[in-house]
């Protein structure tokens, strides 16, 4: 009976030890593809975490109302396109249904693509819980008309707003630095939007054959993709900021409705196809003398366009020759005298040929420069100074162009004036 009981012993020893090691029979997995009770949710399941992430919703609701909880698991992350081809979603059943979607604050992360195509979706709020997102999320969501995205976000991911073609109003977060490729491309509803004074990046084709009709790039904007603006057709109203280094490849390409815009001095290259297609180009003035790519022609030649610069702007006038564009040039005047009184200054300045007018502009301390004078004189006085204060001056000449606008030279050198107390 004892050498009977020996091997039983190490048998049953055995056992025991590979019930501790595998756990008890008919437990799930740590993280496994489920369906949900209900039967209206799949989910990975993560039972270590008590956590789960939806990956399909089988309603039949015109609300995609995702709970903060399914079958006990809180629900942490949205990946409605999982598994999903690039352009086969079938993780939503009835897509066209759904006008309105609805996210728990308990979600975190929202894969690329969880909201792609759904026709009929109007507004989204993504909560501010969720720390990232991923491209495309709300691509080609043609109903969608506002959106809000978390205070938390620092980037805008890919395609994140492609083709909404109803998109009027985006609410972000003050912390965004930055936007990846295609953005807004094709928001046609998009007439105006600011750029938010954070943006540092923005990545090709961000806006690219949107409705936007004007837009201005702040000074904080440091690199610029390619493509940029490409196909806006009714683009009308550009403003460049002040350090902008770069016209980057096919930035305005095929803007047919553009009619001038200006070129900051600090630019330093206008790269290949920059303004190709744009047929209503009028009028472009630069600042400085900017190296201008021949290459699949920077600007395209027409009849009714003409390039403004300084005349010392040697490489734009090339590019005008080589390309048979009109070339004025606009200089800035000269002071040729600054008289200073207790209680006035009086400028004067040389004529610029072809010059319809003046405009002196004046700043006061540490304030802005602010115009004070249009005039057709080639002298001002201005009255009034006071001691203990500094003021500074300067001028530029204007020149209408064929569009009837009036076009500001570059400014004159500045005259800074002071007088100490007694």
């Amino acid at each position: 009976m004892k050498n009977w009981n020996k091997p039983h012993k190490f048998i049953w020893l055995t056992f025991l030890c590979l019930l501790i090691v595998i756990g008890k029979p008919n437990v799930a997995y740590a993280a496994e593809q489920v369906d949900s009770k209900d039967g209206q949710w799949e989910i990975i399941a993560d039972y270590n975490k008590n956590t789960c992430t939806v990956i399909a919703w089988k309603g039949t609701s015109s609300t995609l109302a995702i709970p903060s909880k399914i079958d006990g698991l809180k629900v942490t992350s949205i990946d409605l396109a999982h598994w999903s081809g690039r352009y086969d979603w079938n993780n939503i059943n009835e897509r066209e249904m759904i006008t309105a979607i609805s996210i728990p604050s308990t979600v975190t992360s929202i894969e690329g693509g969880s909201f792609y195509n759904l026709p009929n979706l109007k507004k989204a709020v993504v909560p501010n819980t969720v720390k990232e997102i991923g491209d495309s999320l709300f691509g080609g969501c043609t109903s969608l008309t506002e959106v809000t995205l978390p205070q938390s976000m620092t980037e805008i991911p890919n395609s994140t707003f492609s083709n909404c073609s109803s998109l009027t109003k985006v609410k972000l977060s003050s912390k965004v630095k930055s936007f990846g490729h295609s953005v807004f491309y094709g928001c046609k509803a998009l007439k105006t939007y600011q750029i938010p004074s954070t943006i540092t990046e923005i990545d090709f084709d961000c806006f690219a054959e949107s409705g936007l009709k004007k837009i201005t790039i702040p000074k904080t904007v440091k690199e610029i993709d390619s493509k940029l603006f490409r196909g806006c057709e009714s683009l009308t109203d550009v403003k460049l900021p002040s350090n902008l280094t770069e016209i980057t490849s096919s930035m305005f390409a095929d803007c047919k409705a553009l009619k001038s815009i200006t070129i900051p001095a600090s630019c330093k290259d206008v790269s290949y196809d920059a303004f190709s297609g744009c047929e209503a180009l009028t009028t472009v003035l630069f600042r400085g003398n900017p190296t201008i790519s021949s290459y699949y022609t920077a600007i395209s030649p027409t009849a009714k366009l003409t390039i403004y610069a300084p005349s010392s702007s040697s490489n734009v006038k090339k590019y005008c020759s080589d390309k048979g564009i009109r070339f004025k040039a606009l200089n800035p005047p000269k002071l040729t005298s600054k008289k200073r009184t207790v209680s006035t200054v009086t400028l004067k300045w040389s004529a610029v040929s072809g010059a319809t007018g003046y405009h002196i502009y004046k700043k006061t301390g540490t304030g802005a420069y602010k115009l004070v004078k249009t005039t057709k004189s080639l002298s001002f006085t201005d009255k009034n100074l006071k001691r203990g204060t500094t003021y500074y001056y300067y001028v530029r000449a204007l020149k209408k162009d064929a569009l009837g606008k009036n076009l500001e030279s570059n400014a004159s050198a500045t005259y800074k004036t002071y007088l100490k107390k007694i």
